[in-house]
């Protein structure tokens, strides 16, 4: 049933995409994202804006198409609390959706007082059966002058889909996938796409960043307008908003904000914190932001933005499974690497990604590749000047890692190994139990042991 209902909006999507699109002002419901609670399996986390101050959002499972059995959040927005480009005034909404039903396709809408109601958007949750996929994409630069980015963005994802034919419910984004985050019309390019159907967990790119000023070009401010449109776990440091993490299914999670090294101490700080709280919890790590780990450029530990050296110690300590990255433009995957080096024990290492963009922007592979990292890489001599998709399938044996390029064609398919043993959900559930059961027998003796001492 969930697959049906999704190759259904999917269609319905692709159709509505291909429609001329009009960026005067804000609509009266519009970017609206849905982002992943911290536990996927229950929890989602809604962000949308209105051109009204009062709004409510409708949801139920996605076979209640007329929302009979619907329940509702209602929400009274902050008005315009960051200022993009052009000007544009707007209520800014979060909304929490929790005591979701694991493995179920729901479907969502925001009505206004006016009676103006949005159409549908959808997202399904976790299975929490260690057996699921997950899309990985970047570097879009969604622009409404160049609105193919955006498109081809959309027929990659529905080509993986009909190809790969699993359940990928969940995208990630190591950023980018607007031109210019300060201005409005570029977050309403990208609305266009699939992201209307996914639990989508996007990070800031550089782009996201900026602002643009005639005369001077790009000039990177920070992060606010990322901040304005997106409502992720607010589990990151108190610093930086937009570093979070979540679970899901037999993954942890944990996007870090590249961008604004200012933080870089309070981030290490709460990435140990994370992977100590939630120790034993998970069979899979990943680690996802836009500037690269290891440089796609020249395919090694050199290079622009280049943050290997920043994580390195921390990534070898706690076992990262997967890092993935983007902003080079260009595809590249490495061997499992622990301090720098390849390992083949198939028990420990990171295997560090690079993504290709999609569009216009094409870049080919520059400078000294080293090939003993390096397990496989896009050059001028194939694919360079391609767009690409990533899918990831997850099982409790591996992650086996589908590269798509612009014609949606699937050009290699690689397995990582898992490394740690696949940790039932059902249960952790049950130790914890268990462990509120033994506190509560033992605060119960010690309870009659006082009574009856006081009695003697």
């Amino acid at each position: 049933m969930k697959k049906i209902v999704k190759k259904i909006i999917g269609l319905l999507c692709l159709l509505g995409a291909e429609s001329a699109l009009v960026f005067a002002e804000p609509e009266p419901v519009d970017l609206v994202y849905t982002n992943p609670g911290q536990d996927c399996a229950h929890s989602v986390r809604l962000s949308w804006h209105t051109s009204e101050e009062n709004s409510v959002v409708y949801y139920s499972k996605a076979e209640d198409s007329d929302y009979k059995h619907a329940k509702k959040i209602k929400s009274t927005g902050v008005r315009t609390p960051v200022e993009f480009h052009d000007g544009e005034q707007y209520y800014r909404h979060e909304a929490v959706i929790e005591g979701l039903k694991k493995d179920t396709s729901y479907h969502y809408k925001i009505a206004l007082d006016s009676g103006y109601e949005s159409g549908d958007y959808s997202f399904a949750t976790a299975d929490n059966d260690g057996e699921f996929g997950f899309l990985w994409t970047g570097d879009v630069h969604s622009n409404p002058d160049v609105n193919i980015r955006r498109k081809l963005s959309e027929k990659l994802a529905l080509s993986a889909e009909e190809k790969l034919e699993n359940d990928m419910d969940l995208v990630i984004c190591t950023g980018d996938e607007v031109c210019y985050g300060a201005y409005y019309d570029n977050w309403q390019e990208w609305q266009g796409g699939y992201i209307n159907r996914k639990v989508w967990a996007g990070i800031p790119g550089n782009h996201t960043y900026y602002d643009v000023f005639l005369k001077k070009g790009q000039e990177i401010v920070d992060n606010r307008w990322w901040c304005v449109t997106q409502n992720p776990p607010d589990n990151g440091p108190v610093e930086m908003r937009s570093n979070f993490w979540f679970k899901y299914d037999s993954i942890l999670f944990i996007g870090i904000d590249s961008i604004d090294t200012s933080y870089l101490n309070q981030q290490k700080e709460w990435f140990k914190q994370v992977l100590e709280e939630n120790k034993d919890t998970y069979q899979y790590l990943v680690v996802f932001q836009h500037y690269p780990y290891i440089s796609g450029f020249n395919g090694g530990f050199g290079g622009t933005n280049v943050a290997y050296y920043l994580w390195m110690n921390l990534f070898d300590k706690y076992g990262v499974d997967l890092a993935l990255s983007g902003d080079h433009h260009v595809y590249l995957q490495s061997k499992a690497l622990v301090n720098k080096e390849p390992v083949e024990d198939g028990k420990s290492g990171t295997t560090y990604f690079v993504c290709p963009q999609i569009g216009d922007r094409s870049r080919e592979m520059q400078g000294t590749i080293k090939p003993s990292i390096i397990k496989s890489r896009i050059t001028s001599s194939d694919l360079a000047q391609e767009s690409g998709l990533s899918y990831f399938k997850v099982t409790k044996e591996g992650i086996t890692h589908t590269l798509l390029d612009g014609n949606g064609d699937i050009v290699e398919s690689h397995f990582i190994p898992a490394k740690r043993p696949y940790v039932e959900p059902g249960n952790m559930t049950l130790v914890l139990i268990l462990i509120i059961a033994a506190v509560i027998l033992a605060g119960s003796v010690a309870a009659v042991v006082i009574v009856r001492s006081k009695k003697k």
